[in-house]
């Protein structure tokens, strides 16, 4: 017998000796093979067998996350560039509630991670409440992809080997779906004696059962016919494709084939800024569709065929009119796109990956025709200006500050090797988004499609811990920062590199917009800031380093450019700090300074205006 003969015989009967794992042991085997490297925690009596578990493994990195929804909200941030990088353990009680929207932002976002939460032991389940809640998995199941509650440990030899195949089958299924398209937050719930009791045998984590993958799209002929058939095609992405790995050239190989143009839908109130393609990647882009313009109007009235790309919110409120033309809708959760109500009989939903779609139908197309690109039915440079039209359009004096403001922060970015954003500023996101062509190519930009205003700081800070090689720079709005600085106390503590930008306005100038447009200008003080509350000496109290710096918006383009100059220089410095820090900007709630930005009437409320 040779020594890899002697090797394997060892470990087979290693693994059939009757070892037995903890239902702990277990979960934190499992997390550990699947590549979780950083597991967020606020544990209760219910979680310290899995953090004990956990933490004991070689590998993951266990970090008290200094409250439930800030764990999973970190959890989600680490998982956003890669699905299953973080994972969270969540008390199931109190600890689980507290994070019912840090679950529902997560999947909204589509962050793949496992929540593994710790029930009462199943001894004392009869009893609940006060230690728990009933059916809590169940009922925070929906707001989740996935959800499983473990049973209790059963009797007899047989049963307890099935249950513990069962066991850790669901957990691998937990972490697959986490981490299969469409991505998204799963629940493993497990009670306390499960977790306790040593009942999993060390050879029901050997070999493979987990879920089969799902076919690939395939490029049916109607949809091939469509494409050959079409003389004036356009597709429509929203932002969720570009998590797509590929998907940028499998867009610009489809579109130059096809002689379709590509456009993206563009957020105009909420939170606005997300993910953007460039030209320079797809030579067919024309930026984001302008319902706003006459040109692009016409563009969707002379579309033959209408392709759509991971579909989340195209509906008539976001984007307006969409032709009445034959439609293709790629989608990797086809529930997303139905619900849109833009899809007839006749037209055709593909589902599966977006990248691998587009590579299938160019591959037709290569095979009917060859690769000769289509020709264009419309002028691109013409398309792309008109993209830019503002329906509210601002001075020139402000539109100029604006500019210089991005381009401080560009100018950070730029000097990354992979710069992350994380937005949860609405107004001062729609700011930027005015100027999204200023910022570097390469970016990655995660915006709260969830809409919690808090859950910026969580997320970038997940993000900055899981992926170390990044460089996260995190936007918030003032009552973003208020919401959620506890988050600053894990970014200390793991010494995680970000850069927070604050901006102060003095009130919810979004809100107030909108109040009195649609309820009458009343002054409305409770959207006010409290002045009392001071964001730099917040952070300085938490040891992170902080400035402030203020910039006249709409003053002399001298004295802004010097705010901008002092502005620059704050970030550079911040982004030198090893560890967390803070920039605040103060930009006047003047409306002026803000003009253009958040729409206040969706387009199903009224008709878009031709400008310019």
């Amino acid at each position: 017998m040779d020594l890899d003969e002697r090797v394997a015989a060892l470990v087979d009967q290693v693994i059939h000796s009757g070892v037995h794992l903890t239902g702990g042991e277990a979960v934190a085997v499992l997390l550990a093979a699947a590549g979780v490297q950083h597991v967020f925690a606020y544990g209760g009596t219910s979680e310290l067998p899995l953090c004990d578990a956990v933490e004991n493994i070689p590998g993951i990195n266990l970090i008290n996350g200094r409250g439930d929804r800030e764990s999973a909200f970190m959890a989600a941030g680490s998982s956003l560039l890669r699905p299953n990088t973080g994972a969270a353990i969540l008390h199931g009680a109190r600890g689980l509630t507290n994070a019912a929207g840090a679950l529902a932002d997560a999947r909204r976002n589509e962050a793949g991670t496992v929540f593994v939460v710790g029930l009462p032991s199943t001894g004392s389940s009869r009893f609940l409440p006060p230690h728990g809640e009933n059916d809590l998995i169940a009922t925070l199941g929906a707001f989740a992809r996935w959800s499983w509650e473990s049973p209790a440990v059963p009797d007899g030899e047989s049963a307890r080997r099935a249950a513990a195949d069962e066991y850790v089958e669901r957990m691998r299924e937990a972490i697959i779906t986490a981490g299969r398209q469409p991505w998204g937050p799963v629940l493993f719930g497990v009670p306390q004696d499960v977790t306790e009791a040593r009942w999993v045998p060390l050879a029901a984590l050997v070999g493979d059962r987990m879920p089969a993958e799902p076919d690939a799209p395939v490029a049916d002929d109607v949809v091939a016919d469509l494409i050959f058939a079409a003389q004036r095609p356009v597709v429509l992405i929203d932002d969720y494709a570009l998590r797509s790995p590929g998907i940028r050239a499998a867009l610009d190989r489809f579109s130059r084939l096809s002689g379709a143009v590509v456009t993206q839908v563009r957020y105009r109130r909420g939170l606005m800024l997300f993910e953007r393609l460039h030209t320079s990647e797809v030579a067919h882009f024309i930026g984001w569709l302008n319902q706003y313009s006459a040109e692009h109007r016409g563009m969707l009235s002379d579309c033959d065929l209408l392709i759509t790309v991971e579909d989340r919110n195209l509906y008539r409120r976001v984007v307006g009119e969409l032709p009445a033309c034959r439609k293709v809708a790629i989608n990797s959760d086809p529930r997303k796109v139905l619900k849109n109500e833009y899809l007839r009989d006749e037209d055709v939903l593909v589902e599966g990956d977006p990248t691998a779609a587009l590579e299938a139908f160019s591959d037709r197309i290569v095979a009917a025709r060859g690769e000769t690109p289509a020709p264009l039915s419309w002028s691109l440079p013409k398309l792309r200006g008109e993209s830019r039209i503002n329906p509210e359009p601002p001075a020139e004096i402000v539109n100029e500050a604006r500019r210089q403001i991005v381009g401080a922060i560009s100018g950070v970015l730029s000097g990354w090797s992979r710069p992350v954003v994380v937005d949860d500023s609405s107004m001062f996101g729609g700011l930027i988004t005015e100027h999204y062509d200023d910022l570097p190519l390469g970016l990655r930009v995660f915006g709260g499609h969830g809409g919690f205003v808090g859950a910026g700081l969580g997320y970038a800070v997940g993000a900055a811990i899981g992926e170390p090689a990044a460089r996260v720079l995190c936007i918030l709005g003032d009552q973003a920062f208020t919401n959620s600085y506890q988050a600053l106390i894990a970014a200390v503590r793991q010494r995680a590199r970000l850069v927070i930008v604050v901006c102060n306005n003095g009130e919810s100038v979004s809100l107030k917009k909108q109040g009195a447009a649609s309820y009458g200008d009343v002054g409305r003080r409770y959207l006010d800031n409290d002045e009392s509350f001071r964001y730099v000496e917040v952070a300085r109290a938490h040891g992170v380093p902080a400035e402030r710096v203020a910039v006249p918006v709409g003053e002399s383009l001298e004295t802004v450019g010097a705010a901008v100059a002092e502005f620059a220089a704050a970030l550079e410095r911040a982004a030198a700090t090893d560890g967390p820090a803070l920039v605040e900007i103060v930009l006047p709630a003047d409306p002026s300074a803000w003009q253009g930005i958040w729409v206040v009437h969706g387009f199903e409320q009224a008709a878009p205006v031709s400008v310019g």
